[in-house]
């Protein structure tokens, strides 16, 4: 019997099987990419567009820097802490504070937020003249990092805002030995005062 043409047949048979398995694989891996590509997950930000609170942009003064901004009122879980329900709220009030330079001084980066500060708010209607408390500004964690924040009621007008700082003397303890430990600087004695100018209040959230 002439095995050379049993072979050719064999040898072709082989080549189409590795060409078939080549496509397969081609196409199992092309189908693996588009998978992966469309498992990637969106960050869902629908439904919440921060607002600034008046025209003046973040304030510095000392060792923190604080802008403020609001948005539509949010329920949230909080423990023992009081907390208006969203429901009888017409905004929530956002205070992001962060160190600035000077907080180097006593052991702190810049940029960094802040925890156990005192923080309290009052809205003046610049055309009445009257006083609108808003309340201890209380420390909450949100989808993009913690702030200090409220939910509050307000009537429409036109207001400055003005954010006072207790000093946190009582909160920290400060390493104040000769080692390589020890902070130079101290917390401001006196509180620290933001003001945030021109704030159109006309009861409605965009």
């Amino acid at each position: 019997m002439n095995k050379k043409p049993l072979a050719l047949v064999a040898a072709i048979g082989l080549a189409f099987t590795l060409a078939a398995c080549g496509s397969d694989t081609s196409t199992a891996g092309d189908s693996t990419a588009t998978a992966e590509a469309t498992s990637v997950p969106t960050k869902d930000t629908a439904g919440i567009n921060e607002l600034p609170v008046g025209d003046s942009g973040p304030q510095t003064n000392d060792a923190l820097t604080i802008d403020l901004v609001y948005f539509q009122a949010v329920d949230m879980e909080h423990g023992s802490m009081a907390m208006p329900p969203a429901a009888e709220s017409d905004m929530h009030f956002e205070v992001d504070v962060v160190t600035n330079e000077k907080a180097t001084e006593w052991g702190y980066e810049p940029d960094q937020f802040m925890p156990y500060l005192d923080i309290s708010a009052e809205a003046v209607n610049v055309d009445t003249g009257q006083v609108t408390d808003l309340g201890t500004m209380m420390p909450m964690i949100a989808a993009d990092g913690p702030h200090y924040g409220n939910n509050i009621k307000l009537a429409p007008g036109n207001y400055d805002v003005i954010v006072t700082v207790a000093s946190p003397a009582d909160q920290f303890m400060l390493h104040t030995g000769k080692d390589s430990s020890g902070v130079q600087g101290r917390f401001w004695v006196e509180p620290l005062t933001f003001e945030f100018q021109n704030w159109q209040w006309d009861g409605q959230l965009i």
